[in-house]
């Protein structure tokens, strides 16, 4: 089976679908697909829509709900992210002892390739496989490249319980928490540092990556080629930062495709509803970067009508 993690509450349930539904969609063997979503709880409802949603696929999906009174005890200031964000980091408590390797994917994604494809990347003897944090020019300047994104991993989870990576994870933002601001990622980089294995940036586009290709920053231009190829046959989109698909001022090129996918799910989003919501300026913003959104959205080569 491929195991693959994600975390949730209530209010990412319907999105953390739709990651899910996208990675079905774009497999060649979705029946070998095992989903764990660990969750401080969620509406029964909510589990029930979930789970069809998912058996329609002949998929698995095991909900976790995970006690977060440990966390909660610790001194983690969190800022705008909230206590699922930890999850990932107890994984290996809840998670069942023969899953040995996981694929862990945020819950603000697309997935349009085959996890299948990622899942047989060789991690070269190293318990986590990511791709390099883009973020802005001067933040990657001080981060350097070993920097990585948390939000798509490739987990040696035999390697993680042995060398504790959550735990130590956890400690450092105990210690450290009120100087970061990417709570788990700064940790699990802290922890991990060199001691990852890069993947290739088609895994974890990332809204960078477009003004990245465009206004050519100096510091990608010996990964120019990659940068374009990972945009025009991206395998994961990842909707960094504050606004998301389902936020109506969202301007990033992908987003009426995160819609289209979510209408496969029990929460389908609809665009002009959500639209409707907009004030004047915030419609005229939106039409005066229409172009550089089309633009950009012909970059991938990815098609609507390739959702089955």
């Amino acid at each position: 089976m491929i195991n693959i993690v994600l975390c949730s509450d209530e209010n990412y349930a319907a999105y953390s679908a739709t990651v899910m539904i996208s990675s079905l969609l774009n497999t060649t063997s979705p029946e070998k697909f095992a989903f764990y979503l660990l969750t401080p709880g969620l509406k029964i409802e909510t589990e029930k829509k979930l789970k069809k949603a998912i058996q329609d696929y002949d998929a698995q999906l095991h909900i976790v709900n995970v006690d977060t009174s440990n966390l909660n005890s610790l001194n983690i200031h969190l800022g705008r992210f909230g206590i699922g964000a930890l999850l990932r980091l107890y994984m290996h408590f809840y998670l069942p002892e023969h899953v040995e390797k996981v694929i862990y994917l945020d819950c603000d994604l697309l997935v349009l390739g085959d996890l299948a494809d990622l899942w047989k990347k060789n991690l070269n003897g190293l318990p986590v496989g990511a791709v390099t944090d883009l973020c802005s020019p001067e933040v990657f300047k001080k981060r350097h490249e070993s920097y990585f994104n948390s939000g798509v991993l490739l987990i040696d989870l035999i390697k993680w319980k042995k060398d504790q990576i959550g735990e130590k994870s956890l400690s450092y933002l105990n210690e450290n928490s009120k100087n970061l601001k990417y709570p788990d990622q700064d940790a699990l980089n802290y922890i991990l540092k060199d001691k990852y294995q890069p993947v290739d940036l088609s895994w974890n586009v990332q809204p960078t990556s477009y003004s990245a290709y465009e206004k050519n920053y100096d510091y990608l231009q010996k990964r120019k080629d990659e940068l374009y190829q990972s945009i025009k046959k991206s395998n994961i989109i990842h909707f960094i930062g504050s606004l998301k698909p389902w936020h109506p001022n969202c301007t990033h090129p992908m987003q009426e495709l995160f819609i289209d996918f979510s209408k496969h799910t029990p929460w389908p989003i609809d665009i002009k509803k959500l639209r409707t919501t907009l004030s004047i300026s915030e419609k005229i913003r939106l039409i005066l970067k229409k172009k550089k959104i089309q633009r950009r959205r012909k970059m991938t080569e990815y098609k609507k009508n390739s959702i089955t």
